[in-house]
């Protein structure tokens, strides 16, 4: 979907449908620093919702302790991801998420998670003249 993410090859994605448990959908996640997307599957229609990263840097070149799997898992809009999941499953008649994720900072690529984030919201917001529907900023 985007150009920029070609070059990671640790990656994959995983569906998220009623009924399913995130932290069993997310398993083969892995809990290193990254970027993500979220597709809505709903009315035979596909359409990127969302952009997130995982893996703050601090100062002293560490990362912070969420990684993507853990990101992936935590919250949103103050509510546990499980629960935000099938509450927009509901509200926005959804057949299924489909969530994308990119390993950006490791041995073969030291891209900070945030910077990456910034292209592809960059890119985003080229075609389309605002922030996919479920970033509330940027």
């Amino acid at each position: 979907m985007f150009d920029e993410l070609i070059q990671y090859k640790n990656n994959g994605h995983f569906f998220f449908k009623k009924g399913d448990k995130l932290s069993v959908q997310s398993q083969e996640v892995p809990e290193l620093p990254g970027v993500y997307y979220i597709l809505r599957l709903a009315k035979a229609k596909v359409e990127l919702v969302y952009i997130g990263k995982s893996g703050t840097m601090l100062q002293n070149g560490q990362f912070k302790n969420q990684l993507l799997k853990g990101r992936i898992n935590n919250k949103q809009e103050g509510m546990k991801r499980q629960q935000y999941f099938e509450q927009k499953i509901e509200q926005e008649n959804i057949d299924a998420l489909d969530i994308y994720w990119f390993v950006t900072y490791n041995k073969h690529h030291q891209d900070l998670p945030g910077f990456v984030e910034g292209l592809i919201i960059q890119r985003y917001f080229e075609l389309h003249g605002c922030l996919p529907p479920w970033n509330k900023e940027f």
